[in-house]
């Protein structure tokens, strides 16, 4: 076989894994009940999971600070985590107010 067809293929096989592993989306398979409050202040981003799409479960999946993994997160936790958040912009608001 010419060397560039060997090269051509290559690229090919190797575009294919690469793309592949891009469209595998990276699901909750299980999740927690409960999540302490300290740890719902750390949390930066989160998003919530659709059982309707690729994933078999709805999860809140939670992003907190330098950790690596995300937590999954009962859907009912959004309630809180939404409460936690809030109170953590007033405490920063309060922060900057002028003292009197």
């Amino acid at each position: 076989m010419d060397l560039k067809v060997i090269v051509v293929i290559l690229c090919l096989v190797a575009l294919a894994i690469d793309s592949t592993e891009g469209g595998i989306s990276k699901c909750c398979v299980k999740t927690r009940k409960t999540i302490s409050k300290p740890i719902l202040t750390k949390v930066q981003t989160w998003y919530m999971q659709d059982s309707n799409g690729p994933c078999d479960i709805d999860a809140l999946v939670l992003y907190v600070g330098a950790w690596k993994k995300p937590i999954c997160a009962h859907p009912s936790m959004e309630k809180d985590l939404k409460r936690v958040q809030k109170m953590k912009q007033i405490r920063r608001r309060r922060a900057h107010w002028p003292v009197a």
